[in-house]
């Protein structure tokens, strides 16, 4: 996995450095995760790491296109970017899940025929999920 997380940083054109490495190791498992959350998670096997480190990479992984990130209320959420998908947040479980199976390049291809060219697509759902439907979920936060 490291040489292809390498791989990974290089085809962005990042230098690959432990932190970074170790931020995208965490966000391959999948799922949704804040600043707060992988900081206080990579400080367990690197104590030297600093929030503002943390939140430098991620805005660095997200520019170059690596990862999405969004905002639900006031807090900044990053997962690996994937093919096209809705986050829903769910506000009476306060859980995040992923709906794939939402055809959403129709407004991809609606933009572009309107000469906008879209880098990064994210759709934000705010709903109730108490009685969503138990089929399995792409992931959750």
């Amino acid at each position: 996995m490291e040489v292809e997380l390498a791989n990974l940083l290089r085809s962005h054109g990042l230098k690959v450095t432990p932190q970074r490495l170790s931020i995208l190791r965490m966000l391959y498992k999948g799922g949704h995760f804040s600043g707060e959350q992988i900081y206080n998670e990579l400080k367990k096997t690197e104590p030297s790491i600093s929030l503002s480190t943390v939140y430098n990479t991620l805005n660095s992984l997200a520019e170059a296109g690596i990862l999405n990130s969004f905002e639900i209320n006031g807090i900044t959420w990053y997962e690996i970017k994937r093919d096209l998908h809705v986050n829903v947040y769910c506000q009476d479980t306060n859980e995040i899940i992923d709906i794939s199976n939402v055809d959403l390049k129709f407004l991809y291809d609606e933009l572009e025929k309107n000469g906008i060219h879209v880098k990064t697509l994210n759709i934000v759902a705010i709903a109730e999920c108490s009685k969503l439907l138990k089929e399995p979920q792409t992931s959750t936060s």
